[in-house]
């Protein structure tokens, strides 16, 4: 590896938004893709393969692939092998509708670690928002491929006031599937959720706790079934964060790859233009990017010593890192303001007080 400047850390993933389409039209989505059943905006493998290899020359073992879909993507499998070949751990997120024989070898063989969508355990909820009729269908059939050639992976649930009192039935259908674990993921306002909020569709802070303390007393998480219910830390038992670790995404070792060629802060670049990084495309520009990049450089000064608000007094602030700074620069306009939801949770009386530090000197 190169060496980097001081203080400027290795990166260590890509987070790779290899299409900017998706065949499902998911009301919740915060990427907004593009609508449509065929490929419309994607990153070819010719132009990915150089920003894959700048980005090894300082530190990248790790890609995680989303969009739009993936599979959408015409060199999806190729990609696969090819990310693999190069020696690099892999993750991806799909909706599971495009997986047939071929695209399941390709996950086995190359050792993805992915995660597939179902917004509950029937059509109804899940194609209410996905969008789209015949995706609940067309998702199991996903997963019949995935089975047949043994393979495991985690079911995500987004979770909304529509859908949040089949969580129990959603965890019996996922441990029912052979899936590995089932992750939770509140819908946050940001992206095409702003119509759901507007909707009254969002659940509260209240409401997200108290659905995930009666989903970890079912049964099956009782006896072992890994749920992972995606809410700071600060709210959840020091023996769960122990065995499930922080939820943070490590945003001082990623970098956000869109469609198009231009970094991001994950892919909220796409749509905001303060978190657009510029071309990848040319040769020494990811290199330039990492270090140079006066987003970047703010982030590693600030996180997490110098976050505010809440996040700012929070024992775990050193390994959540703020939780989702992209949700807290949506909501506020600000990378470094308190977690949205913490902050709510403080101002009702919700947030635990016995996670609350007071840090010396320039630290508080």
């Amino acid at each position: 590896m190169a060496s980097l400047p001081e203080g400027v850390p290795p990166l260590r993933e890509i987070y790779l938004y290899i299409t900017g389409s998706c065949n499902l039209n998911c009301r919740h989505c915060w990427i907004d893709p593009v609508f449509s059943g065929k490929i419309e905006k994607y990153l070819p493998w010719a132009n990915l393969k150089g920003i894959i290899e700048q980005a090894q020359e300082i530190g990248l073992s790790a890609v995680k692939i989303t969009g739009g879909e993936p599979f959408l993507h015409p060199e999806m499998v190729e990609i696969l092998y090819a990310l693999r070949e190069m020696g690099l751990r892999l993750r991806m997120e799909t909706n599971g509708t495009l997986i047939g024989p071929r695209e399941a070898r390709a996950l086995k063989e190359n050792n993805v670690w992915f995660s597939i969508s179902l917004d509950g355990p029937n059509p109804l909820l899940h194609d209410d928002l996905r969008g789209v009729k015949g995706s609940f269908k067309r998702t199991l059939a996903g997963i019949e491929h995935l089975r047949a050639e043994g393979l495991s992976f985690q079911v995500i649930m987004s979770v909304h006031r529509g859908n949040i009192h089949s969580l129990p039935a959603t965890l019996e259908l996922a441990h029912d599937l052979g899936a590995n674990s089932l992750k939770v993921n509140p819908i946050t306002l940001s992206g095409r959720a702003d119509a759901m909020q507007q909707n009254g569709e969002l659940l509260t802070v209240a409401e997200t706790l108290a659905a995930y303390h009666a989903l970890m007393a079912h049964p099956l998480a009782q006896n072992g079934f890994a749920v992972h219910f995606d809410i700071p830390p600060a709210f959840q038992p020091i023996k769960k964060v122990g065995e499930q670790g922080f939820g943070t995404c490590g945003i001082l070792g990623i970098l956000g790859v869109l469609h198009d060629g231009r970094g991001g802060l994950c892919g909220i670049g796409e749509h905001i233009k303060e978190l657009d990084f510029g071309s990848l495309l040319e040769p020494g520009s990811v290199r330039r990017v990492w270090e140079r990049n006066a987003t970047l450089q703010q982030i590693r000064e600030n996180v997490p010593r110098h976050m505010k608000g809440i996040c700012g007094r929070c024992m775990f602030r050193n390994y959540c890192l703020g939780k989702c700074i992209a949700n807290t620069f949506t909501a506020t306009g600000d990378l470094f303001e308190g977690f949205p939801f913490c902050e709510q949770a403080h101002a009702e009386g919700l947030f635990p007080e016995n996670r609350l530090v007071a840090f010396k000197g320039s630290e508080q």
